[in-house]
């Protein structure tokens, strides 16, 4: 049994001195230049993080248990913040590391379990990229723990794409969309006006949320249904038809994950309306 009072004593003084990021990791954009992340807070002294995974000391040495699932508490442009439970380790923690895939995102000092990151903006022309964030846990004597769950964190492009030149004809309708969130929570009215000279009959909406988190829990005035994104309101029973110049007023109720886009195109019957 090895004697743990010098690490010990060590590993205190580093826990008591951790308040923030360690080292602001540089990623590379598209373009090749580097970024660099926003630390929390400023770190109160350089202290470097082992990086090597194998153990310096005892072949013996145990690796921290896995941090807890990390919670996305905010993303603000390409900022994120990140929660996690802490992990544990005879040997006292050195640093926690978010990682994509085996690439580094950000260090932690070892009493951080809550940051604020940068992540690349998404190339041009992509509307926005997903990234699959997990936490591992790194102890004073230079073991890596294992992976917590990943978190997905989805990155929008602050650059707006223009108009594909082959754009879908309109059909006769107009839809207006007016959404209101809270929360995790959130609710949708929206109108639904047959602007051509015919009726619509058996009219069914269709549209899908931009974020994976957007979920439909209830709805008025139609028969909702979700599949994956996609969501389907179809005409009630007692009004399947929708006469020329008329609307219909439609709505419901749903959750999100933090962010609550509008949906960009609705569809009536297959046709895409303004």
């Amino acid at each position: 049994m090895r004697s743990k009072t010098g690490i010990g004593a060590w590993a205190t003084a580093v826990l008591s001195a951790a308040v923030a990021l360690v080292v602001p990791m540089a990623m590379e954009t598209g373009a090749g230049a580097a970024t660099t992340t926003t630390p929390l807070q400023a770190a109160a002294s350089a202290y470097p993080c082992k990086t090597s995974p194998a153990p310096t000391a005892s072949p013996q040495n145990t690796p921290p248990s896995a941090p807890g699932t990390p919670e996305v508490v905010r993303v603000t442009l390409n900022s994120v913040t990140l929660r996690w439970a802490p992990a544990t380790d005879e040997d006292g923690i050195a640093c926690y590391y978010v990682r994509e895939g085996t690439t580094n995102v950000a260090t932690f000092q070892p009493a951080v379990t809550e940051g604020n990151f940068s992540l690349p903006w998404p190339p041009y022309g992509v509307p926005y990229q997903d990234h699959e964030l997990h936490v591992v846990a790194v102890d004073t004597k230079g073991a890596v723990g294992p992976a917590s769950e990943t978190v997905t964190v989805r990155i929008y492009n602050d650059v707006p794409v223009p108009p594909s030149p082959s754009v879908t004809p309109q059909g006769a309708c107009r839809v207006t969309y007016q959404s209101f969130s809270w929360g995790t929570g959130m609710m949708a009215n929206i109108s639904i006006t047959n602007t051509g000279t015919q009726p619509i009959n058996d009219w069914r909406l269709t549209f899908s949320f931009p974020d994976n988190g957007q979920k439909v829990t209830s709805g008025w005035v139609a028969t909702w249904s979700q599949s994956g994104a996609q969501v389907t309101a179809a005409a009630p029973a007692w009004g399947k038809d929708l006469a020329a110049g008329a609307t219909v007023n439609i709505g419901f109720n749903g959750t999100h994950e933090g962010i609550n886009p509008d949906p960009a195109r609705f569809s009536l019957n297959g046709a895409v309306c303004s």
